[in-house]
């Protein structure tokens, strides 16, 4: 920032200098060192009732308070009568003044005179150039917070579809899992429930299950899909239980039918209303279809399984 600087000698005898004179200067936003000056338009300054003026280049000062003035001792007659010193803002125009009213010299003061005071005794442009910085950061802030709302709601809508695509290959999944469950139960003898369909109360559950061996073991490794039907594994049985300590756990009164099929009815699946048949692939549980049990048992399956 520049400001401009104006000192007045005093119109006293022998009140001016040939001396070097410098200055520092201090405000509430910054302080400026203390530099040398002169008058680049004057052959001879700080003399005899002269205004002297000059120019310096620092940070911003802000509010300016105080300062320094002094002259080196050096020349002819160093001693200095000082009436006041001035000092502009080169942005604004406001000016500061320090009355100062005192030799150099006099007191032991050696060159240096009191601490400059400053108080401001011009406005300038000040004012309006700080309505102007309020009003254009108020536009600033309007602005921002314009584009900070537009962002959100980018940034939201951007969430949206990413839970939309999300959500879109959840259920993608679900539907390939579904056909994968259609196709292991086409292989393993078993139906998953179809959607949509409801149940009344199923009294008696049947587990179908295998032992090989000696050892039971889930439905899928007892029997084989061959040429579309299910046959039963060399070495295998295939079991009918009825109790809950029979199989898997699934077989009793009313066994686990409601619990894997809690609003389908064995007769979706060719079975009676109140009788269900069920398997297990070392999952999961599943229907075993009329079509199946046909398959295992012959046409009167009822009268092998019930």
């Amino acid at each position: 920032m520049r400001y401009t600087i104006k000192i007045r000698t005093g119109d006293v005898t022998y009140a001016g200098t040939d001396a070097n004179v410098f200055i520092a200067l201090a405000g509430l936003e910054g302080s400026m060192r203390e530099v040398e000056i002169t008058d680049p338009d004057s052959v001879n300054d700080w003399e005899k009732g002269d205004i002297n003026s000059t120019s310096i280049e620092t940070e911003e000062l802000g509010e300016l308070q105080t300062g320094t003035l002094r002259e080196d001792r050096s020349g002819t007659g160093p001693g200095w009568f000082v009436d006041w010193v001035k000092v502009q803002h080169g942005e604004d125009g406001r000016e500061w003044t320090a009355q100062v009213g005192a030799w150099s010299d006099h007191d032991g003061r050696n060159g240096r005179f009191p601490v400059l005071r400053f108080t401001r005794t011009d406005d300038g442009q000040y004012e309006a150039l700080e309505r102007q910085k309020a009003e254009a950061a108020r536009k600033r802030r309007e602005r921002d917070a314009e584009k900070k709302a537009k962002d959100d709601i980018a940034s939201a809508d951007k969430q949206i579809d990413l839970e939309i695509a999300r959500l879109e290959k959840e259920a993608e999944l679900a539907d390939k899992r579904r056909k994968l469950a259609e196709l292991q139960g086409k292989i393993n003898g078993t139906t998953p429930a179809p959607s949509g369909t409801t149940s009344p109360a199923v009294q008696k559950t049947f587990e179908l299950y295998g032992v090989v061996n000696g050892a039971n073991v889930p439905l899928s490794r007892a029997v084989t899909l061959v040429n579309g039907r299910f046959q039963v594994n060399a070495g295998a049985r295939v079991m009918i239980g009825d109790q809950p300590a029979d199989g898997y756990g699934y077989a009793g009164t009313p066994g686990k039918w409601a619990s894997v099929y809690p609003s389908t009815s064995p007769t979706a699946y060719g079975q009676d209303a109140d009788k269900g048949v069920l398997g297990w692939d070392g999952a999961k549980a599943w229907v075993i279809p009329a079509e199946t049990l046909t398959q295992l048992f012959g046409a009167n399956w009822r009268s092998v399984v019930y």
